[in-house]
C-alpha cells in the first residue's frame, strides 16, 4: 500500500522529469553536491521567471560552474539574465538541515519555487553601480523539503568596469552552488583552517626571521646581505597573510588588485634573495641575474593583462628560475669549499622539489593533494631557514675558532704568569727610581726654563741699566765741573752766584739719587726673576710689572738681531687693582708671552719684507700690544701681536708640555705649559689663546678678583 502511494506521489514529477532534465540527489554525498548539472539560462530581467510553474523549455542549457569567458553568451557585463534549475531530493535518511556555499563572479539573487532566499551582491538600473559580491565559504541556510520537485531560480548580473583575473589558478566561476549538511560544511572548513594555521606558522616563521636577519643588519651594518634576506622574509611573509584572508574579500574587484600587490611583492622579494645569495658567495652579478631580473619584470603585465596564464609566468617560470640559480651558486659554493654552502643547496633543491610536487597537486587534482599545504609551505620555507641555518653555522663556527683561541691565550698567560709576577715587581722598583729621576729631571729643565728666560733679558737688562748709569755719570762730571765754578765764585766773593750753581748742583745731585733708584729696581726685579720663587702672594701693579718686561723682552730682542724694529702699544686701565699675586712667576708667565708675540712679528717681518719689497707693496709693520683691563668680576692681562698666528691643527697642543713650534735648540717647549700651571693652578686663574691663522695671536690672562685682592 505504501509503495503505491509512493508511486501515485512520484508519478507527476516522473512525466515532469520526461520533459525537463531534473537534478537528483539521491544521497548528500560527504563532500557535497555541486549543481552543475540540468542549469537553463535566458537573457532579460522578468521576475515570472522565478516561479516555479515557468515554462523555460525554450531556455538554453549551461554549465555555470564554468569561467565566465568560457561562457562568452552571459559574460557581457552589466545585462541581467535568469538561471533556472529543478532540484529533487529523494534521500529519505537526511534529517539535518541543508547549507549551501555560493561562489560566483557577479551580483545574484536566488530564488527557492518563486521565494527570494538569498541576495549575494548589489542590483541597480543603473549598470554602473551593479556590485559583484561572493559569499566565499560562509554557510548559507537552505530551506528545500525532500521528495518534492523545488525551483531554483537565479537572477544575475556581472559587474562592468571591473578587472578579472585567474592568479595562482583561480576560477572565475559564473555560478557555483554547493548543498551539503552542516556536517560537510564543518569538515571542509576544518580543513580550510588548518590550511590557514599551516600558512600562519609560516608567516610566524618568516617574520622571526625577517627580525633576525634585520637585527643582524642593525648590529653589523656592513653585512647588507642581512638586510637583503630582512627584505625577502618580509616580502614573503605579507603574501602568505593575504592568501589567509582571502575568503574575507567580499567584492569580487579586489581579488584582482590583491593578486596583483602579492605577484608584485613576490618578484622583488625574490630579487632581493637571488642578490642576497649573490652576495653571500660572493659571486658577480652576470647575464643570469639580469636575466631572470628581467623576467620578473615582465612577470608583473604579463600577470595584469594576460587572462588565465599570465600569472603562470611568476608562479613557476620566475620561481622556478630563481631557485634554480640559487640552488647552481650554492653548488659552486660547494665545490669551492664555501662554509656552510651545502645549507643553501638542500634548501635550493627542497624548494624546487615541493615547489614542482605542489604544483603538479594542484593542478592534477591527485591523490595527494591533502599534502599540499605542508609541500607550500616546504617551499616557502626552504631557502630563508637554509639561510638562517648557514648563518647559525657560520657564527658556530666563528665560536668555535673563538674558543680555540681564547684556549690559547689561557695557556699562554698561564704560562706567563709566573714571569709576568716577577716582572712586576723589578717593573714597580724601576718606576719607583725613574720617578724620582723625572722629578729631578722636571726641576732641572723648569730652571733651565728660568734661566733661558733670564738669559734673553740679559741684554735687555743691560740695555735699561745703561741709561740711568749714563744719566749718573754725565749728572756727575757737570757736577764736577759746577762744584770748579763755585770756588771760583768762593773767591770772587759772589755769594749770588754760589748760591744759584748751589741749587743747580741739589738738583743734579736729586737726578743721580732717581736715576741710580732706577737702576737699583732694574738689579733687584732681575734678581727676583732669577731666584727662586718664595711662593708668597703679594699686591703687584700687573700695569707696572707688565710695562717693565715689554720694554725687557723688547730690547733683549734688539740686542740680538739689531735689524728688528716693532711697534709696542700698551693700554693699560689706570683704575686696575693691585692684585695678590707671586711677582716673580707672573713676571715670568707676562715675559714668555711678549718674548712669544716679539718671535712671531720677528718670523713674519723676515718672511714678508723681501716678498713685499718685490711688489712695490707698502712693507708689513710689527706691532706688540699688551694691554690691561677690568672685565666683570676679572682682571684680563692682554699680549697681542701681529704675527703669521697658530694653525688650528695644533692650537690645541701649545700648552703641552715640551710642544714647541719653534727651531730646534731654540724652544724647550716648557714656556706656555708652565705660564699655564703658574695661571690656573697657582693663581686660579685662566690662560687662553687665541689666533687666527695670517692675522696674528691673542693670549689673555684672567685673575679673579676677591676681597683679598682689593
Amino acid at each position: 500500500m505504501k509503495k503505491a502511494l509512493l508511486f501515485l506521489l512520484l508519478f507527476p514529477i516522473s512525466i515532469f522529469a520526461q520533459q525537463r532534465e531534473v537534478f537528483r540527489i539521491d544521497s548528500l554525498l560527504k563532500t557535497g553536491i555541486l549543481l552543475n548539472q540540468g542549469w537553463k539560462w535566458h537573457a532579460g530581467d522578468n521576475p515570472d521567471w522565478a516561479k516555479p510553474g515557468f515554462d523555460d523549455a525554450g531556455w538554453a542549457e549551461i554549465d555555470p560552474t564554468k569561467d565566465i569567458f568560457d561562457l562568452p553568451k552571459v559574460s557581457k557585463k552589466g545585462d541581467v539574465f535568469w538561471l533556472r534549475l529543478p532540484v529533487l531530493i529523494t534521500d529519505s535518511t537526511l534529517k539535518e538541515a541543508l547549507i549551501m556555499t555560493i561562489q560566483q563572479s557577479g551580483a545574484s539573487e536566488l530564488y527557492l519555487n518563486g521565494k527570494l532566499i538569498q541576495r549575494i551582491g548589489v542590483f541597480s538600473a543603473d549598470k554602473s553601480q551593479i556590485k559583484a559580491f561572493s559569499s566565499g565559504r560562509e554557510p548559507l541556510n537552505l530551506q528545500i523539503q525532500t521528495n518534492q520537485l523545488q525551483t531554483l531560480a537565479v537572477r544575475y548580473a556581472l559587474q562592468p568596469n571591473v578587472f578579472y583575473g585567474t592568479h595562482f589558478a583561480r576560477l572565475n566561476s559564473l555560478f557555483q552552488l554547493e548543498i551539503g549538511s552542516l556536517k560537510t560544511w564543518y569538515n571542509k572548513e576544518n580543513k580550510a583552517q588548518f590550511e590557514t594555521y599551516w600558512n600562519n606558522v609560516l608567516g610566524t616563521l618568516l617574520i622571526t626571521l625577517c627580525i633576525l636577519f634585520f637585527a643582524f643588519y642593525l648590529f653589523f651594518p656592513k653585512q647588507k646581505v642581512n638586510l637583503y634576506f630582512a627584505i625577502y622574509s618580509a616580502l614573503m611573509a605579507i603574501p602568505i597573510e593575504l592568501f589567509n584572508g582571502f575568503y574575507t574579500i567580499k567584492y569580487t574587484e579586489n581579488y584582482y588588485w590583491v593578486s596583483n600587490a602579492i605577484i608584485i611583492m613576490g618578484v622583488v622579494g625574490y630579487s632581493f634573495l637571488l642578490l642576497a645569495i649573490y652576495r653571500l658567495f660572493t659571486q658577480k652579478t652576470g647575464i643570469a641575474f639580469w636575466l631572470i631580473i628581467l623576467l620578473g619584470i615582465i612577470c608583473v603585465p604579463m600577470a595584469f593583462l594576460v587572462y588565465k596564464w599570465g600569472w603562470v609566468i611568476y608562479g613557476i617560470l620566475f620561481n622556478l628560475s630563481v631557485n634554480l640559480e640559487l640552488l647552481r651558486i650554492a653548488m659552486v659554493g660547494v665545490l669551492n669549499n664555501k662554509k656552510g654552502a651545502w645549507f643553501i643547496a638542500s634548501g635550493g633543491f627542497i624548494f624546487c622539489t615541493s615547489w614542482l610536487l605542489f604544483l603538479y597537486a594542484v593542478n592534477t587534482g591527485s591523490s595527494f593533494e591533502y599534502i599540499t599545504p605542508y609541500l607550500y609551505a616546504l617551499a616557502q620555507i626552504s631557502i630563508p631557514l637554509s639561510v638562517a641555518l648557514n648563518l647559525g653555522y657560520n657564527i658556530a663556527q666563528t665560536n668555535h675558532s673563538l674558543q680555540q683561541k681564547f684556549t690559547e691565550v689561557e695557556i699562554l698567560s698561564y704560562e706567563k704568569q709566573q714571569l709576568l709576577a716577577t716582572q712586576n715587581e723589578t717593573l714597580e722598583r724601576q718606576v719607583v727610581e725613574r720617578t724620582s729621576e723625572l722629578r729631578a729631571s722636571q726641576a732641572q729643565l723648569i730652571q733651565s726654563e728660568k734661566l733661558a728666560s733670564l738669559g734673553e733679558l740679559t741684554a735687555g737688562i743691560a740695555h735699561e741699566i745703561q741709561n740711568p748709569l749714563n744719566f749718573v755719570n754725565n749728572f756727575a762730571e757737570v757736577s764736577e765741573e759746577m762744584l770748579g765754578e763755585m770756588e771760583e765764585e768762593l773767591d770772587k766773593g759772589d755769594t749770588a752766584e754760589v748760591k744759584a750753581i748751589a741749587a743747580d748742583l741739589k738738583q743734579n745731585l736729586s737726578k743721580i739719587n732717581h736715576h741710580g733708584k732706577r737702576a737699583s729696581s732694574i738689579v733687584k726685579g732681575m734678581l727676583e726673576h732669577s731666584r727662586a720663587s718664595t711662593g708668597v702672594k703679594e699686591p703687584t701693579d700687573l700695569n707696572a710689572l707688565a710695562d717693565e718686561y715689554l720694554r725687557l723682552a723688547y730690547h733683549g730682542l734688539r740686542a740680538k738681531d739689531n735689524s728688528f724694529n716693532a711697534t709696542m702699544e700698551t693700554h693699560f686701565d689706570p683704575d686696575l687693582p693691585h692684585l695678590e699675586v707671586v711677582p716673580q712667576d707672573i713676571g715670568r708667565v707676562i715675559l714668555n708671552l711678549i718674548n712669544n708675540a716679539f718671535y712671531a712679528v720677528a718670523e713674519r717681518s723676515r718672511s714678508t719684507v723681501t716678498e713685499k719689497a718685490k711688489q712695490g707693496i707698502e712693507g708689513y709693520h710689527p706691532t706688540v700690544t699688551v694691554s690691561s683691563n677690568i672685565v666683570g668680576d676679572k682682571v684680563e692681562i692682554s699680549v697681542k701681536d701681529n704675527g703669521n698666528g697658530i694653525p688650528h691643527a695644533i692650537k690645541d697642543k701649545i700648552f703641552q708640555p715640551f710642544f714647541t713650534t719653534k727651531p730646534t735648540g731654540q724652544g724647550t717647549g716648557l714656556g706656555l705649559s708652565l705660564a699655564y700651571d703658574i695661571v690656573t693652578k697657582g693663581h686660579g686663574g685662566n690662560l687662553a689663546v687665541e689666533s687666527t691663522p695670517g692675522s696674528g695671536t691673542s693670549f689673555v690672562i684672567q685673575f679673579p678678583i676677591n676681597e683679598a685682592n682689593l
